[in-house]
């Protein structure tokens, strides 16, 4: 990195979320200014936090006339409560509204970034099942809600391209594995407890990379100007929800032999939210590895093993204060 990629200011949209907020300290770590959006105005504190509200269509222009790269990482939590059409409406709105209000923005005080780089999801690959391998360049009919929702936060974060001489990434990030992913927590205390199972049919193929590999990423994003346009940025490793929850096993030196959750179940406590556990095909990183990204966690078991490390060290951390 040369010195004025360290003097960059990077404004991140969600930084308080699992992805913003390690991703700022790796940031910070490097030499990067570092700035957030948020509900509230706070230049005093850790981070300076400027104030936006895409429902009231509010922004303060302050943080944006500062920002050389912004980080999209703003969106309501896909697996917290069911997926009222409320709950779907802010789903799409948290993703979508906000870009929208971000580039209306910055064409209005004519601030061009030199970088805008959006999450998305593996969700863009549909609710299937199946043995085929997919890749960026594949042009899918899917129209369940996921999909639909990643082609529509896609399509806003590609409008950015509408600004001359702006460099548009997109990262399609599956399940992120980590100590503070609840996700993964409500993985952990089954096991915990002797009880772990696989989900539905436990074929279905989990897409997931680990949370320092996805923030190492968005620094590539940044750093390496020959990249742009969409990548896959899940681990190589093709692994089955079954095979994950054994793995898991394994490491955690537990039982593995209780059935499948079944896949009523989970559609009576989740609602269509549980086609994020019971579908998956597998999603090639093959681009993003071509481009000459090497993944520090290639597989589960050193996902799994380093996140469990931590979390360890975290509870022991606690026990001594």
């Amino acid at each position: 990195m040369n010195i004025s990629d360290k003097m960059k200011t990077v404004l991140i949209t969600g930084g308080t979320g699992l992805v913003g907020s390690r991703l700022t300290e790796m940031l910070i770590s490097k030499g990067y200014r570092v700035l957030w959006l948020s509900r509230e105005r706070n230049l005093h504190a850790d981070i300076p936090t400027y104030r936006w509200d895409y429902r009231n269509n509010e922004i303060d222009n302050e943080a944006l006339e500062q920002a050389d790269v912004i980080i999209h990482l703003a969106g309501s939590n896909l697996g917290e409560g069911r997926w009222s059409d409320e709950k779907k409406r802010e789903i799409v709105e948290s993703r979508v509204r906000t870009a929208e209000l971000l580039l209306e923005r910055l064409k209005l005080i004519g601030r061009i970034p030199g970088t805008f780089i959006s999450a998305s999801a593996t969700g863009y690959y549909g609710p299937g099942v199946n043995e085929r391998i997919f890749t960026e360049e594949d042009v899918l009919s899917e129209s369940d809600f996921l999909s639909t929702t990643c082609r529509k936060w896609e399509d806003a974060a590609f409008s950015f391209n509408e600004l001359p001489g702006i460099r548009t990434v997109i990262l399609r990030t599956g399940f992120i594995l980590s100590r503070d992913s609840e996700a993964f927590k409500k993985m952990v205390l089954p096991m915990r407890l002797g009880v772990g199972s696989p989900l539905g049919s436990g074929r279905q193929y989990l897409s997931w990379i680990h949370l320092d590999d996805i923030c190492r990423l968005y620094i590539s994003a940044i750093e390496d100007s020959t990249l742009q346009g969409v990548y896959n940025t899940v681990a190589p490793e093709y692994i089955t929800n079954a095979g994950f929850m054994r793995t898991l096993a394994k490491v955690m030196k537990k039982p593995f032999f209780f059935p499948a959750v079944p896949a009523f179940v989970l559609r009576l406590v989740m609602g269509e939210a549980a086609d994020m556990v019971l579908s998956g095909s597998r999603i090639s990183s093959q681009k993003i590895r071509d481009a000459g990204y090497r993944f520090q966690y290639d597989t589960a078991e050193k996902a799994i093993t380093a996140s469990l490390r931590a979390e360890g060290n975290q509870e022991r951390g606690k026990a001594k204060m």
